[in-house]
């Protein structure tokens, strides 16, 4: 039977879900002006940016492993662009709260205005390289499992469409689609603590030297 072979990039893998799991459900909700004036604005976001720097790290460390089918290299090197983008909004994301005053007086909203925009960008690029990583690893057998990878599809997605229809559109009844991003942190835990069951690639052996 196959065991888990202890990698660190399965300890940030975990943090990562952690950090989204911990975050993710204690976003406030209301209006714009409720969310940045509520108390548990900067908890959750610190959590969620905490999540996303550790998946970057998880996802580094997993590239650097070596030994990875062609495919799930290529998406992991996307994916660690697309987290590197999201961890960026997530700063941005964080410190809205410090427009508050500015949004209810009329001011500009700077902090905010780039979150919103980053949003509705980085999310779906985020989403997209995820779905690519995911699915490689799993028809390829290096990370997670064909049983878990719609869990982690169906949450990026989610996730990833919310900005663009809520933001971008101004489709409000769209907001249930943002908590997509619990299912994604659970994949994240899953995947922690299963096997990698496929072959990886061996360099080729540098030919012998003639004898003479």
């Amino acid at each position: 039977m196959s065991k888990v072979r202890f990698q660190p990039w399965r300890l940030f893998l975990l943090l990562g879900a952690v950090g989204i799991l911990g975050g993710g459900p204690r976003h406030p909700g209301g209006s714009m002006a409720e969310m940045l004036a509520h108390p548990d604005w900067v908890l959750s976001h610190v959590l969620v940016l905490a999540g996303y720097i550790s998946l970057l790290a998880a996802l580094i460390l997993f590239r650097r492993a070596g030994g990875l089918p062609t495919r799930t290299a290529k998406w992991a090197r996307l994916a660690v662009i697309g987290t590197a983008l999201m961890a960026t909004e997530a700063v941005f994301h964080t410190f809205a709260y410090l427009d508050h005053a500015s949004l209810m007086a009329g001011r500009t909203t700077p902090i905010l205005t780039i979150h919103l925009a980053l949003a509705v960008v980085l999310y779906p690029v985020f989403s997209v390289t995820m779905i690519g990583f995911m699915l490689a690893g799993a028809r390829e057998r290096v990370i997670g499992s064909r049983w878990i990878t719609w869990l982690g599809i169906l949450g990026a997605a989610m996730h990833g469409m919310a900005p663009p229809l809520v933001v971008g559109l101004g489709l409000t009844d769209f907001t249930f689609l943002f908590p997509g991003v619990v299912l994604f942190a659970l994949w994240e835990l899953i995947a922690t603590f299963l096997p990698a069951r496929g072959a990886v690639r061996v360099p080729a052996a540098a030919p012998l030297a003639a004898a003479t």
